[in-house]
Formats: C-alpha cells, structure tokens, sequence
C-alpha cells in the first residue's frame, strides 16, 4: 500500500510546455548534425504543417515564445525523424514554395526548384518591352511536374490566352490540375500527356515554349545531392541517350512549334552552354537565336533565352 505523502511535501511541479523557438533551435542542430539540407526552413516549414500555418511559415519568427502542446510536439518530432533521414521536406509536408504561392508536390514527381522561379521571372521580363499576341500569349510548358511554372506563368502579368503543361507522368499531370485549381486559372493551365518531342504537330502554334528538361548526362550522378539521389524520379534528371542530345533535339523541335520571335526558355546546366550555343548560333540555318544566358545570384549558368527568328 502506498503511503501518503507527508504534510507539506512539494508536489513535483508540471513541465512546462517547449516554445515555438526552442522546438526549432532543438529541431535545427539535429537536423544540422544529420548533414540535412538546409536545415532552418526544414525545421520551420515541418512545424508550420503541424500548426497549420503553411500559408506565412515565415510568422513563426514572430512566435517563439508561444508555447506549444504535446501532441503537436509529438507530430513535430515525427516528422523531424523523417527529415533526418533526408527525405525532402517539400514531400513530407506534401506542398512547395514556388513564387510565394503554394504548389502541391508528392512524392514521385520532381521538386520545383529556384532556378525555375528565376526562369519565369526572366521570361516575363522579356515579354514586358514586346506586344501581346492578339489573343492573348499561347505557352507550352514541357516537363511539366507539378505545374508549378505553368500556374505561376498563369497568374502573372503575362496574363496568357492557354498555358498547356506537358507531361509524359499521369501523376504529374493530376498535380497540375490540383495546382491550376487551388490557384483559380484551371480555365487557362490545360494538362496535356506527351512526351518531349511528340507532344503536338510540329507547326508554328505557340508564343512560348518554356522546358525544365532531364539535362544530365551519364555519369552526372556525383553532381546530385543524397536526398535527389534518394528522393527523387531519377528521370527527371538524365536524359535518353544523353542530356546534350536530348537538349539538341528539344531545342530542334521547340523550333518548329514557335511562331516567329516566339521564345525557347529552357533550364540546362552551366557545362552545356557552349554545346547549345554552337547548336543553334553556330548554325546559320537553326530556326532560332540565343539571346540570353541566365544566371543566378553566385553567376553560375543554368539557363537560356533563344528567340525564333524569321
């Protein structure tokens, strides 16, 4: 039998519940010593999903001290182990940021990526000094994924007449209606299964053709990260029979679908700039003319602008 407590004991006080920014300092240095990626949007955006506030993670700087509950640490900390073990934190809490807009992404298909943000940021600047189509721009987005750029394309300043967002991946191709939906221009982002080169007649229909090629070539796995590697479809990545050749034949292909001065935005990496250049600039009869070589913030190349003339 359990004897009662003597008169005047100290009860054993109750913990008290961790804050928002404990949780995510203890969350950050595990993260940081399983060598994840990016470890301080990890732990924020898993949190975020936890509390429901995927929309604006970034507020939670504003509420460290807030206190948070046991089953919300709990599922915090579940999902903590799942990023330690290098799975994306885009699939875990099932979207990702693109633009400041929130596109849906699963695992199976390929996370957009901040080289795509930059590429639309590019075309639309290039598109301000020029006039709008009668009717409105008609773009064609090949490798579509999630329809994160074709969305985002959608709803900025292009305005555009159609956005068809192609995609060899039936699942992608759900994400894109998801996506299109979600951001309210399911009227104008139209999925379209179809391969890289097959995806419609090879006519002068469009005004944009905007590809997120696989542009790697054999060999390039050293290049990619543990989590790509891990994570990710691997055919979004490596080219048949090659990147270059693939980029080649895209390039050949997109040209025989722009209407003239239409433009060819495509992602490739810094190594295959002078391959692409000598393609098409060093042709005199290639149908188009790279006028822009895109870089990001460290100048690293990963990107082309060309123009079909004539």
């Amino acid at each position: 039998m359990k004897k009662p407590a003597p008169r005047g004991a100290a009860r054993r006080p109750k913990p008290k519940p961790l804050t928002i920014g404990k949780l995510l300092d203890e969350a950050e240095k595990r993260l940081e010593a399983k060598e994840v990626e990016f470890p301080d949007a990890s732990a924020i955006w898993l949190l975020a999903s936890v509390l429901d506030c995927l929309e604006d993670p970034d507020a939670l700087a504003d509420r460290r001290d807030e206190p948070v509950s046991a089953a919300a640490e709990k599922r915090f900390r579940k999902l903590i182990a799942r990023r330690a073990k290098h799975e994306p934190y885009q699939y875990i809490v099932g979207v990702a940021d693109f633009r400041d807009k929130l596109m849906e992404v699963e695992h199976g298909v390929f996370v957009p990526r901040s080289q795509s943000e930059r590429m639309c940021d590019e075309i639309e600047e290039w598109a301000e000094g020029r006039k709008r189509p009668r009717g409105g721009w008609r773009i064609a987005d090949l490798g579509a994924g999630t329809g994160a750029l074709a969305v985002s394309l959608a709803l900025g300043p292009l305005a555009p007449r159609r956005v068809w967002a192609v995609d060899v991946s039936l699942q992608a191709l759900d994400l894109v209606r998801r996506n299109a939906l979600r951001h309210g221009v399911e009227d104008r982002v139209v999925p379209l299964a179809g391969d890289w080169m097959e995806w419609t007649a090879p006519r002068p229909l469009f005004d944009m053709i905007v590809a997120v090629p696989p542009y790697l070539n054999p060999g390039d796995e050293i290049y990619l990260s543990e989590e790509s590697v891990r994570w990710e479809p691997m055919d979004t990545f490596f080219g048949e029979p090659s990147g270059d050749e693939l980029l080649r034949q895209l390039a050949d292909a997109a040209a025989l679908r722009l209407r003239p001065g239409g433009l060819f935005a495509c992602q490739l990496d810094s190594d295959q700039i002078e391959m692409i250049d000598d393609h098409i600039n060093g042709n005199d009869d290639h149908p188009l003319t790279l006028e822009w070589v895109l870089a990001d913030e460290d100048d690293d190349e990963d990107g082309i602008l060309a123009v079909r003339t004539g």
